[in-house]
């Protein structure tokens, strides 16, 4: 084995215990040579992410969101915490706003940082109970995450965002509480505890989220989420995403990159088909993202369903 090949498992090793960035030092430290270096940068083959920080297993999709904060944690230290839309993107919670590419970081208090181009830098007061180390990263815990976005959110996204907290395990039974006892003195403080009550855990999609709540906008009675048919000839249930079981209605929620394809369009109708055998007089309307825009057609229609016109 050449030095050169020794060097670069070495520095491989190192990447992958870091989502594939290294330090400078951590490369002179592997016995790269300042001129290897900057060859291997004109060439592409690493990029720079930050101050001292090099991103060396390079994918044509570009690096991933922990790739990005993990370089701007190793070159600033234990100064920089991940915060807002970035902390809840880390967690895997859906619902956000669309991403503008921009890493949301706090620096802690005592320490400066100026902000750079694609990294905007907020200064809290976090308290160290504010904020924990998940595989490496810091970020602020999850009921403060959601705290710190909950007031500066409409509610469409705000529901959303609990919805999916609560759904994926990331916000637990338990820490509702937390949540709006960390909203105290905040602006719209008030209104965003009263977005806290109508969070659910069943909810298993932002779009299954905006369908009840413009259900609950427009007076209708709540639905049951994740309504269980039972199929006895399968031995599994079914499950309609939202439905008033009393009524023999349901509500499919259908998310366009799972549902526009030719063999999930003939899962859905199978799937269709057999929901109507089993609970004879059921009403199965769908619904789309392009109908939260302007609901007033579905609405209309679920209202004639449930008898409510």
């Amino acid at each position: 084995m050449t030095r050169e090949s020794e060097v670069l498992r070495a520095i491989r090793a190192q990447a992958a215990c870091q989502d594939g960035v290294v330090t400078s030092t951590q490369l002179q430290t592997a016995g790269t040579e300042p001129a290897y270096l900057r060859r291997i940068v004109r060439a592409g083959r690493w990029v720079p992410l930050a101050r001292g920080s090099y991103w060396v297993t390079v994918a044509p999709d570009g690096p991933s969101l922990r790739t990005r904060v993990r370089a701007v944690m190793l070159s600033y230290g234990s100064r920089v915490v991940a915060v807002h839309e970035t902390a809840a993107r880390l967690y895997g919670i859906e619902g956000l706003p669309k991403d503008d590419g921009i890493l949301q970081l706090a620096v802690l208090t005592g320490h400066s940082m100026r902000g750079r181009p694609g990294v905007a830098i907020s200064r809290l007061d976090l308290p160290p109970e504010a904020y924990h180390v998940v595989n490496g990263i810091r970020l602020t815990t999850p009921a403060r995450t959601c705290a710190d976005l909950l007031w500066r959110m409409d509610r469409p996204h705000a529901v959303s965002m609990l919805d999916s907290a609560l759904h994926k395990g990331v916000l637990g039974p338990g820490d509702r509480s937390a949540v709006a006892a960390q909203l105290w003195n905040r602006p719209n403080a008030e209104q965003a505890r009263s977005w806290l009550d109508l969070a659910d855990p069943r909810a298993e999609s932002p779009l299954e989220t905006r369908v009840r709540l413009a259900c609950l906008d427009d007076g209708l009675p709540s639905p049951v989420l994740q309504w269980r048919i039972p199929d006895p000839h399968q031995r599994s249930d079914w499950r309609i995403d939202l439905g008033w079981p009393a009524q023999l209605v349901g509500l499919e929620a259908d998310g366009r990159e799972e549902h526009d394809k030719p063999e999930a369009l003939h899962r859905d109708r199978f799937r269709q088909n057999r929901l109507v055998t089993l609970v004879p007089g059921l009403t199965l309307l769908r619904v789309t993202w392009a109908d939260t825009y302007a609901p007033g057609p579905f609405l209309s229609r679920l209202r004639e369903a449930l008898g409510r016109r």
